[in-house]
């Protein structure tokens, strides 16, 4: 399945669209982001410091009004300006997937008078691009070119894909192949997907390469009324837009304070770009661990009965649990796909990189029944379920948002050198 870079890329989406909807309960409305870091004691007024202009804000909380009960969904802001123009559109709640690789926003929260220049293929008809996940759903929806900002740092010209736009939805049959289409907001539980993991593109060379690659199309006649496959060069595809920043563009680190095993409504914290670059994203001592070449390190879980060796292993802050298959009770139809142990699990495992450096994690997992209950809190940090039978990959865990409470995360991109090396790499 990673065979061809974007399926298993964007495994951490599919999860999303297929689990989260299985909370159950609750309801969407707005809801008011509450910190989880304790409040500083009455002082002296202080003038404030101005944020450093290579952070973004996150924050895990309610989702979009009306989008349901979200957990462990990481949100951040991106703003997309026309090339040229002082034309923008600021979007919040966009996940923040260090599983997938591109900026895809849905029509429905964009601007239609940014009148954002379409991407053509070789025919000069439009380009169309498919992210097919494994729940059968599936992003369907033109290439535009925007610049993508985020905090202070901005990248120019980024190919993204526009969701579910209303011009090209007829043609979505291509990309289905009867699964079900991501059309706004309710299905997504985001206003879009920031992709900024380890990669540079979302499909790589054998988009470049292959006509039938299964992520691009374009129009076989004027009036678009049909698609074919299409090769698109690495500069066309939808693209992590980090790389492309002028300065503080080798990688990224998530950080995000810890919460109790009970949860909590919201929680803040921040997405730093660059390793090594600037005081704010400074290596202090931890694990490095190095990847193969499409991104998987290995985890050797203990104890309780369970497969031990999970070699297809991956940090993906787009997934809203830990997933892996295991022995611990499933939940029933009002979770399903979620664990519901009688107690409290706890559990060990060992992280081992490519570069065979490893890392010790203790981890719980809870019943999810009862982390739902009353649709109050947002943050669970012990939600976790099992993955599935992922043909080609038996052995797959995802370290889902979970994992990054309490961590910084840091995230080497391919070919991106750093003071931990050159990309691909996690550290912790």
């Amino acid at each position: 399945m990673y065979c061809n870079k974007f399926l298993n890329r964007a495994l951490a989406l599919a999860l999303v669209a297929t689990l989260v909807t299985a909370c159950g309960g609750g309801g969407g409305g707005d809801s008011t982001p509450v910190s989880v870091t304790p409040e500083a004691p009455s002082a002296p007024v202080v003038q404030p410091v101005p944020a450093a202009a290579n952070v973004s804000q996150l924050t895990v909380d309610a989702g979009p009004s009306g989008t349901g009960y979200n957990v462990n969904r990481l949100y951040t802001t991106v703003k997309v300006c026309s090339p040229d123009s002082t034309q923008c559109k600021t979007i919040e709640h966009v996940l923040v997937d260090t599983g997938s690789f591109g900026v895809r926003l849905l029509a429905s929260a964009m601007d239609p008078t940014l009148n954002l220049k379409q991407s053509t293929g070789a025919n000069g008809s439009p380009l169309l691009n498919c992210a097919k996940f494994v729940d059968d759903s599936f992003a369907w929806g033109p290439v535009v070119k925007a610049d993508v900002v985020m905090g202070g740092m901005t990248a120019a010209s980024v190919p993204i894909q526009v969701i579910a736009d209303p011009a090209f939805n007829g043609l979505a049959a291509a990309c289905s192949v009867g699964g079900t289409a991501i059309t706004n907001a309710t299905v997504l539980g985001a206003n879009g997907i920031l992709g900024i993991g380890l990669f540079k593109e979302d499909c790589g060379e054998r988009c470049n390469q292959i006509v039938n690659n299964g992520s691009y199309y374009t129009c076989t006649d004027a009036n678009c009324t049909a698609t074919t496959g299409a090769k698109t060069s690495i500069a066309q595809q939808v693209k992590n837009p980090v790389p492309l920043f002028a300065s503080d563009s080798n990688g990224v680190l998530i950080d995000l304070p810890g919460v109790s095993a009970a949860g909590a409504p919201s929680l803040n914290g921040s997405l730093i770009f660059g390793i090594g670059t600037q005081p704010n994203n400074r290596w202090t001592p931890g694990a490095v661990l190095t990847t193969d070449s499409v991104g998987y390190v290995t985890t050797l879980l203990a104890g309780q009965n369970l497969p031990s060796s999970f070699t297809n292993s991956f940090f993906d802050s787009g997934s809203n649990g830990l997933f892996f298959d295991s022995t611990i009770t499933k939940c029933g139809t009002s979770a399903d796909g979620f664990y519901c142990p009688t107690s409290p699990v706890n559990l060990s495992a060992t992280l081992v990189g490519a570069n065979r450096a490893t890392s010790a994690i203790s981890f719980s997992v809870d019943k999810a029944t009862d982390l739902f209950a009353g649709g109050v809190n947002h943050v669970l940090p012990t939600l976790a379920g099992g993955i599935g039978d992922i043909p080609g990959h038996p052995s797959t865990f995802d370290w889902g948002l979970p994992f990054f409470y309490g961590r910084r995360v840091f995230f080497g991109i391919e070919g991106q050198a750093s003071m931990l090396g050159t990309g691909p790499f996690y550290a912790f």
